[in-house]
């Protein structure tokens, strides 16, 4: 709507405070490019004092840092500084937040404007930047979805929450939820039972209520996977009828280590669980944005078979969007907390670079650096890293890859020689495991994917014996 008439946007408008955004914009901007490139901690001494903080922190915290890893809160495109001067490339960012780099201008431009308001808004008082992040995100949502509606949350575990209330109230009295092997959800007490990993539950009490279903099996192919998958969710809707509600499925799994499904075994699955009366709920937290597509449902196109869909990370925000039939009564979902002003903003104008910059289609820029990351890294492990690669799943701006053993002892001494080296990854997957890099593609140019490819041949080849 028209603003003029508020002290906001006479505010924002005046020449005194758009002479001074510029200004400090440009400060940062030019300070933040001192913070380009790989290179090691500013002295000895420096370095000595940041391990006895960390340290410090570890204490606080009562739990080990997985990497000496303490931010300055500054960094330059996809190049990150931490609190001894040090300089990485993140291949990581924040798992997945930070698909704009570090000090991106149009991001401090948003977060500039966002500081005049209250740090947080909520659900009972939102502000504009509620409905504008809301409304862009539904605006994109594609022709097929029947997508209507979204809400606010503080964490993607939240929107997970919410997705599965909303279709516990509508199919009640059924509750119980498909979930799929290696599948991860969060870490909250209904999440950790969908996540596949028994030790996110370790000492915790289970309830039952997820089945988990073989997931997309590439040794099987497409038709035996599916039909395998279908048949145990078939004799378990038989064994107990009226007892389940939906299933959540990851259509790529991130924690589960970059897998991925041929359209066509999905198509088998959501038919099937259409007959069967489940409400079908993507996680998108982590793929939102990251493929060739801003939705996966539209990368596979599988739009119409959705009625929750569950989005963060790289919003900067998070949220569930539902159906005009999943729409919830009055009750069940609130939450003090939907984010800063700044964090809303910023969402909404990374959706719309997304969306009107080029990113997305076969020839876009995501699928551009994606194959020549992926060419990178096939490249070494058939010449001169062979038999230090093993699998290589990629897609879209979601890249892993087996090392060594493909053991977790050796992903993580893969990954801490890669941090010193000057690379931020991380691991994902169970048995085999994968280096996983979400890399920040939004800002990221292909000198800088070869950049990262030389390090991780580099580290690579100190392995070979």
């Amino acid at each position: 709507m028209n603003a003029n008439h508020t002290v906001r946007s006479q505010l924002h408008s005046s020449p005194a405070y758009i002479a001074a955004k510029a200004a400090f914009l440009k400060a940062t901007l030019d300070g933040a490019r001192g913070a380009e490139g790989i290179r090691g901690p500013a002295s000895p001494e420096i370095h000595a004092q940041y391990l006895e903080t960390i340290k410090g922190l570890e204490k606080l915290k009562g739990r080990e840092a997985y990497f000496q890893y303490l931010s300055s809160g500054i960094g330059s495109g996809p190049f990150i500084e931490l609190m001894d001067g040090s300089r990485k490339l993140d291949l990581i960012t924040g798992i997945g937040i930070n698909f704009f780099g570090h000090a991106h201008p149009a991001l401090i431009d948003e977060l500039l404007d966002g500081i005049t308001s209250d740090v947080m808004q909520g659900n009972l008082q939102p502000g504009f930047e509620s409905e504008e992040i809301i409304r862009t995100v539904l605006a994109n949502v594609g022709p097929k979805s029947r997508l209507k509606h979204g809400w606010l949350l503080g964490s993607g575990t939240m929107a997970n929450e919410t997705a599965l209330k909303i279709i516990r109230q509508k199919k009640f009295p059924a509750t119980r939820i498909f979930a799929f092997s290696d599948a991860f959800a969060g870490r909250s007490t209904a999440m950790q039972e969908i996540s596949d990993n028994p030790k996110y539950r370790e000492g915790q009490p289970t309830y039952g209520e997820v089945t988990h279903l073989p997931f997309y099996d590439p040794k099987l192919g497409i038709d035996a996977s599916a039909e395998l998958t279908v048949r145990r969710m078939e004799e378990e809707v038989a064994r107990q009828p009226g007892k389940y509600a939906g299933m959540m499925i990851e259509i790529v799994q991130g924690e589960g280590g970059i897998r991925f499904a041929p359209r066509e075994w999905y198509l088998k699955v959501f038919e099937a669980a259409k007959k069967a009366n489940l409400a079908i709920w993507a996680d998108e937290v982590q793929t939102f944005g990251r493929l060739e597509s801003l939705f996966a449902y539209q990368h596979f196109d599988l739009a119409e078979y959705f009625d929750v869909v569950t989005i963060g990370k790289l919003l900067h925000a998070c949220m569930a969007l539902y159906s005009d039939e999943m729409n919830p009564r009055a009750g069940l979902v609130a939450g003090t907390f939907t984010g800063s002003a700044a964090a809303l903003r910023t969402g909404r104008r990374v959706v719309e670079m997304l969306t009107k910059e080029g990113f997305y289609g076969p020839d876009g820029k995501i699928a551009k650096l994606s194959k020549r990351f992926r060419e990178g890294i096939e490249k070494m492990k058939t010449g001169s890293c062979k038999r230090l690669i093993g699998e290589v799943r990629v897609i879209g701006g979601m890249i892993g890859f087996g090392v060594l053993s493909q053991n977790l002892d050796d992903t993580k001494k893969f990954l801490a020689k890669l941090f010193g080296e000057g690379v931020v990854a991380f691991y994902a997957g169970h048995d085999p495991y994968v280096v996983r890099c979400l890399p920040p593609f939004g800002v990221m140019k292909e000198a800088e994917v070869d950049l990262a490819l030389s390090v991780i041949e580099k580290t690579l080849l100190t392995f070979k014996t």
